[in-house]
């Protein structure tokens, strides 16, 4: 997903000119072609993790509230990038995708029975991941305001709250997880 957001987004870029796509879609934008079919991997890409939770619930493990509300609404917000064709999606895409790499190479690393020492490390970019998409959401909010007509509108009103509520979790999260294991040291 990575790699083929990232080599159709560059496409885009040559096809437009310029980056002011990524940031602000002209309204009427459809999802189809190349780079929405990534998008719509993504999206199917969230049922998988979803299916993560159940397996989970199944092997009776404990689920945070964090877990539960990430992977139950990360499906509509996926859902509505396509939708409505929501501006920065492709840059989400990457930043999302760019971290769950991470993510996933540390536990297979410890499925195979290492501890990387950088497990904090995951966690942190999560949480830079949000802040990144605010900084970068400002482009939008400056067009949408002054043109009016950003393509996905309404789901991007959608991901800016899903995305203020993630990042207060993931800090709350990095807290309780690393704070207090330094506590203890």
């Amino acid at each position: 997903m990575f790699l083929g957001t990232a080599h159709e987004s560059r496409r885009e870029y040559r096809a437009f000119g310029s980056a002011t796509w990524l940031f602000c879609l002209p309204a009427g934008t459809v999802a189809e072609g190349p780079l929405y079919f990534w998008s719509y991997v993504y999206y199917l890409s969230k049922y998988y993790e979803l299916l993560d939770t159940f397996i989970l619930v199944w092997k009776a493990k404990p689920l945070s509230f964090l877990h539960v509300f990430h992977h139950s609404l990360v499906v509509i917000m996926a859902y509505l990038w396509l939708d409505q064709a929501q501006s920065l999606q492709q840059i989400a895409l990457l930043t999302n995708a760019g971290i769950h790499m991470g993510m996933y190479f540390y536990y297979f690393l410890t499925s195979l029975g290492f501890r990387p020492p950088w497990k904090q490390l995951v966690t942190v970019g999560q949480i830079i991941q949000f802040v990144f998409s605010f900084a970068v959401s400002i482009p939008f909010w400056i067009l949408q305001l002054r043109r009016g007509n950003c393509s996905g509108f309404k789901a991007m009103l959608f991901n800016s709250v899903f995305n203020f509520i993630l990042l207060g979790l993931f800090i709350d999260f990095h807290r309780r997880s690393y704070k207090a294991k330094r506590k203890k040291a």
